[in-house]
């Protein structure tokens, strides 16, 4: 008996210390970490044209419905509503900046590059 559970604890052990070390492994240092959130760039700055300048897009990017920061433009999520109501309704309202961007020649960019004209 003391036999079984000495390997039941020991190979639990051995289970929960290798989850450990693959997380460890997995995670990005600080470096890494600033180093990605730096390269995220907002909503906004991804919508190019030919032509365009930093002004050009915020100025059609605000006309649109988003934010001067290049960011969404839609409140952020308050407790009291339901997340779906709140959810459906940013996501009508970023279909709809898409439009309009869309209507002005914009085109999206999926993957930020100096075409972006960011920050």
């Amino acid at each position: 008996m003391k036999k079984i559970f000495f390997i039941l604890v020991s190979s639990s052990l051995i289970f929960l210390l290798t989850g450990c070390f693959v997380s460890e492994l997995g995670s990005m240092s600080g470096k890494e970490r600033i180093e990605y959130l730096k390269s995220i760039k907002p909503y906004g700055a991804h919508w190019i044209k030919e032509g365009m300048t930093k002004e050009s897009r915020r100025f059609d990017f605000v006309e649109c419905g988003g934010g001067v920061d290049l960011q969404e433009g839609y409140a952020e999520w308050v407790s009291p509503m339901p997340y779906e109501t709140y959810s459906a309704g940013k996501t009508q309202h970023i279909r709809a900046i898409a439009a309009c961007m869309r209507s002005r020649n914009y085109v999206w960019l999926d993957n930020c590059d100096a075409r972006c004209l960011y920050p």
